[in-house]
């Protein structure tokens, strides 16, 4: 890719033989980009888009989601060591968001496009959980049913970006990178999300009449993923997310306690499986307690979460159609096991003129 740009930057200042080409007249309008002026000379500012944007776009994702961390804390009390993410055995965890983008960018350079972008999203994360208590051994002690949530939220996301380009004879392709932060009520501290993506594809005209009038389909790549290592920090209310848990668990720990006590008083039980059973009810009776004690399931209690993304690698294909220099329709759309994602969207360009051409 560096080797691209530094040949498009020698041809701007290679020498221009023609006449008509050193005229005044074919000097670049706009302030921006710079080296606006390098491309006229070359006969090449028709190539050009208009040097400012603004856009809006829908955007739907899907992500499954790992849940490597997880701790909680009730009035300053740690139960990381009974309530943790082996403990609580989730088996699936996903996130949905829909959410319109409003982004603004500029063309600084002729292959060089920056951007602000901010989006409000609504969605909804999906977990399904079987906790379960093993003992040093590894034995299953204690087993929930599963359960299963579906959290609403409402977010905000902003962030800043930019976009490589390099075009050839109709041919083009990209590097875009951008980085942007999540605020949502659900947690204290707000999320850091990273994209990098690169596309490939061609230009196409659809009018002999109208010149500007387009499409550039594509393919590519990109890679998604969180930012920041420590995890997020939120509160949660266990009786609201999942009704019912803590009756649920009470009985099913105390028929645990009941059918082992069953086999201990069998006349036929050897003594050995009989303290190993005694062994299980008292772990049994102590995580009840402390769970109870805990008022884990009535109280609102403090928790920390890392998540990552299942799948942060996955194709894309798209377009981009120009009806004029000023009005562009863009679609994009990856699809997998892992992860959805689909954008479409509208796009506004305009030119801000320097002085001597206003």
């Amino acid at each position: 890719m560096k080797r691209f740009i530094i040949l498009f930057l020698i041809t701007l200042y290679l020498p221009v033989k023609s006449l008509a080409q050193t005229q005044d007249s074919i000097a670049f309008p706009y302030v921006l980009p710079i080296w606006g002026d390098k491309v006229a000379e070359r006969g090449m500012a028709d190539q050009l888009q208009l040097p400012f944007g603004l856009n809006i776009n829908y955007v739907n994702t899907f992500m499954d989601l790992e849940i490597t961390e997880f701790g909680l804390s009730i009035a300053g009390h740690d139960l990381t060591n009974i309530v943790n993410v082996e403990t609580l055995n989730f088996k699936q965890v996903s996130a949905t968001t829909n959410g319109l983008n409003f982004r603004a960018d500029a063309w600084i350079l002729p292959f060089l496009n920056v951007y602000a972008l901010v989006s409000t999203v609504t969605g909804g994360t999906e977990v399904q959980l079987q906790p379960t208590w093993k003992n040093s051994e590894g034995e299953i002690i204690l087993q929930l049913p599963e359960f299963s949530s579906h959290v609403d939220f409402d977010a905000m996301t902003y962030g800043l970006g930019s976009t490589l380009v390099f075009g050839w004879k109709g041919y083009f392709s990209s590097i875009d990178f951008n980085y942007s932060r999540t605020s949502t009520a659900l947690l204290d501290n707000q999320i850091g999300y990273a994209t990098v993506s690169g596309r490939f594809g061609h230009r196409f005209g659809l009018s002999k009449k109208n010149k500007e009038f387009m499409i550039a389909p594509y393919v590519g790549v990109m890679y998604r993923d969180f930012v920041g290592a420590r995890g997020s920090t939120g509160k949660i209310n266990f009786n609201e997310v999942f009704p019912d848990i803590d009756t649920k668990f009470n009985e099913t720990v105390d028929s645990k306690i009941a059918s082992n006590q069953d086999i201990i008083d069998d006349p036929g039980t050897s003594a050995a499986e009989k303290l190993k059973l005694q062994a299980q009810n008292q772990a049994l009776q102590t995580i009840e307690d402390k769970v109870n004690d805990s008022g884990v399931f009535s109280t609102e209690i403090d928790y920390n979460i890392k998540k990552e993304l299942v799948q942060t690698v996955t194709f894309q294909m798209g377009f981009n159609l120009q009806v004029n220099k000023k009005w562009m329709l863009r679609g994009e759309y990856s699809l997998s096991d892992a992860q959805r994602f689909i954008l479409t969207g509208i796009q506004y360009r305009f030119g801000v003129k320097k002085k001597e051409f206003r």
